[in-house]
């Protein structure tokens, strides 16, 4: 296995078999996970993602988690279209992994909580009450806060979050065309984080490494290997917007290229220890109802050996 291989694919894949399109009962998703733990790639595996909600549930599984080391956990918030009742959603959440957590103890990690922004979180509002006034809560209970935000967010939202403990999460793709972001939206989010300092995750939509037209949902799809490759590389070499929109437009996959010291994309190549300070510092992970499709698709592209 080259070193840069598994510095770019460690952690990277959190486990959403509960969503779309999926969309797996609980008992058969958290079944596949604890299979996944077991499995020679399990080094690729990040957090199994639930709501909140739904945390409960895992109770009479808990037996699938409860021994080796502990299983990561991503939470998903409820939300809410008005401030009160966003802030509100975010203080019963708190609360049901803290339960989660005095039930489960050292079997279970939970550190990482996901909720969505709503319009009314865009600057021109108070932005102050969306983005901070639940921070106390989270940190009370040490869960870092990951705010999903719209494609075409405008920069001032990044510009108000920089600074504070919470990361982006940037939905990449959906059931239907309209749901796939532009290349050149996701370079500037892309570029908008990396600029304010903020952890950026992705989820939807990158069930596959590269770039190509899906028949069945009829839109080009973004790769994995492409939007993690321009986080990579902007992270290490300030990349700008439009060199970015390339890497995330390329469908050529031999232009990925990964070596024992080295990654690289065309003329740009980062070390090693540079592409793991980016994953560990910047793009983090990305959110997949499947696990086996990415995985097969490495291997036939002989990334994976």
């Amino acid at each position: 296995m080259r070193a840069s291989v598994r510095a770019f694919l460690s952690g990277l894949i959190d486990y959403a078999g509960l969503f779309p399109p999926a969309k797996l009962p609980l008992d058969e998703a958290i079944r596949n996970y604890a299979r996944y733990r077991t499995e020679p790639e399990s080094w690729m595996l990040g957090r199994f993602v639930i709501p909140a909600t739904r945390l409960a549930e895992l109770e009479p599984h808990a037996h699938l988690f409860s021994s080796g080391p502990p299983a990561p956990f991503a939470v998903l918030g409820r939300g809410a279209d008005t401030a009160p009742a966003f802030v509100k959603g975010i203080a019963d959440d708190v609360e049901a992994v803290a339960r989660f957590r005095a039930r489960h103890g050292a079997s279970a990690l939970v550190d990482n909580y996901e909720v969505k922004l709503p319009a009314g979180a865009l600057p021109g509002r108070d932005t102050n009450i969306w983005l901070q006034a639940p921070a106390k809560g989270l940190q009370r209970i040490g869960l870092s806060a990951v705010y999903e935000v719209p494609a075409a967010a405008p920069a001032e939202l990044f510009r108000r979050m920089r600074g504070g403990a919470a990361g982006v999460k940037l939905r990449c793709g959906g059931l239907e065309p309209a749901a796939f972001p532009g290349p050149e939206q996701v370079a500037a989010v892309i570029a908008a984080c990396r600029d304010n300092g903020l952890a950026l995750k992705f989820t939807a939509g990158l069930h596959h490494p590269i770039r190509h037209f899906d028949r069945g949902v009829r839109a080009t799809m973004h790769g994995f290997l492409n939007v993690f490759a321009a986080g990579i590389l902007a992270h290490a070499l300030r990349l700008g917007e439009g060199q970015l929109r390339e890497i995330i437009e390329d469908e050529d996959a031999s232009r990925f290229q990964f070596d024992e010291e080295w990654f690289g994309w065309r003329q740009f190549h980062v070390t090693t220890d540079q592409v793991a300070a980016a994953r560990r510092q910047f793009v983090v992970s990305f959110g997949s109802c499947s696990f086996d499709e990415p995985r097969d698709d490495l291997r036939a592209l002989g990334i994976l050996t």
